[in-house]
């Protein structure tokens, strides 16, 4: 490298560094015109901007290794703003319009001295050789404070949300936690518990979180290999086929625990069950009673249905039973279901109340084989408990 190159870049860095006050100033002034720093007080920026002015200067004059100790002042500035709630995009521009600034200020000296086009275009190379390394150091340390209070924050809803499910605080307490999170007392409240099918339950997070965008209030974090969910509103659709939920609510704050035991019930009986979807109170509430009331159901099953279990007729007949049922005990209905004669089926009927003693035009017996028929449909409760 010519040496005349270097004491002309030398010369102006020298009239730039006689100008450090006027050029800190400066960059206060366009930083201080950005809207988000007006939460940064004009002390924290000061040494920043009288940064800029040496680095320039020492890159005028070749003295890179001078830029080695600045990194990790530009990655604590970069982290700082961050905490203050500063935007990457905004940071990354005060930084960039400050050393615009100070290559605009070197353009004007250097047209003033007089020095070479090739000086020129050295000089104006090293400043912004020294904006992007810079740059990227102020990003480095604004993404690592962002990701620091990204992993709280979501610590904190974590532990939030399980302490208010759980029945751990007081009111005030779950207010004043609360308070950043929409919670508020005399308010109501949706819980949900949801379990995927796949296991994948940070997936369901963020599908639960989609399909709440909007509301108020919402809280969705893994829960003992499901996940829990808080909302302001019901969530009643968005989910895949392969989830089941139980959902409880409108409930207020201090009952939060107590609707989440709900949904938690919910969510066992239709899994029991093997209904998917988001399932309530209105949906589950006797196939819950069923899923609750085992003495009950092991009773009735071994009434109703043990007498037609081990053979091929007495499937036959069940199968014919539960269709009657269903289809509020109209022949015609279900035979047309069952894809039968109405006298076949009339003859499936009679031989099941000989066998039971079961009659079904009477209104509580046909209750009575009901439940034992969903009783035998929990796909767990019998080989668990009976």
């Amino acid at each position: 490298m010519p040496e005349s190159l270097e004491v002309q870049l030398a010369l102006v860095a020298g009239r730039l560094l006689q100008q450090a006050e006027e050029l800190v100033a400066a960059q206060l002034g366009v930083t201080g015109a950005i809207d988000s720093y007006r939460v940064v007080p004009a002390v924290e920026v000061r040494p920043s901007a009288h940064r800029n002015v040496v680095r320039v200067v020492a890159a005028l004059r070749g003295e890179a290794g001078l830029l080695d100790g600045v990194a990790e002042g530009e990655r604590e500035t970069g982290r700082r703003r961050a905490l203050q709630g500063v935007p990457s995009s905004d940071v990354l521009a005060s930084y960039r319009s400050g050393i615009a600034l100070l290559r605009d200020e070197f353009l004007r000296i250097a047209r003033e001295e007089g020095i070479s086009a090739d000086a020129v275009l050295l000089g104006a190379q090293r400043i912004w050789q020294v904006g992007d390394r810079c740059s990227n150091d102020f990003l480095t340390g604004h993404r690592e404070a962002e990701f620091d209070l990204t992993r709280r924050q979501e610590q904190q809803r974590t532990t939030l949300l399980a302490r208010l499910l759980d029945g751990a605080m007081t009111i005030d307490e779950m207010v004043t936690a609360g308070v950043g999170f929409g919670l508020a007392a005399g308010e109501d409240y949706w819980v949900l518990r949801a379990r995927p099918a796949g296991g994948d339950s940070f997936g369901l997070v963020r599908v639960l979180e989609r399909a709440a965008r909007g509301q108020s209030t919402v809280l969705v974090r893994p829960y003992g290999g499901d996940v829990a969910a808080l909302f302001s509103c019901p969530v009643t659709d968005g989910l895949a086929d392969d989830v089941t939920a139980g959902l409880a609510g409108p409930v207020e704050l201090s009952r939060l625990s107590g609707g989440f035991a709900e949904a938690t019930q919910l969510l066992e009986a239709a899994t029991r069950f093997g209904t998917r979807g988001i399932v309530d109170r209105r949906r589950m509430a006797l196939r819950l009673a069923v899923s609750n009331q085992l003495e009950l159901g092991k009773y009735l099953h071994s009434r109703y249905i043990e007498p037609m279990e081990g053979s091929t007729i007495g499937e036959v007949l069940l199968a014919s039973v539960e269709t009657y049922l269903s289809r509020r005990r109209s022949v015609p209905e279900a035979a047309a279901a069952l894809s039968v004669h109405v006298n076949t089926l009339r003859y499936r009927l009679e031989r099941f109340a000989e066998l039971t003693g079961a009659d079904l035009q009477d209104t509580e017996t046909s209750f009575e084989v009901w439940w034992a028929l969903q009783f035998r449909n929990c796909v767990d409760l019998q080989s668990d408990d009976g």
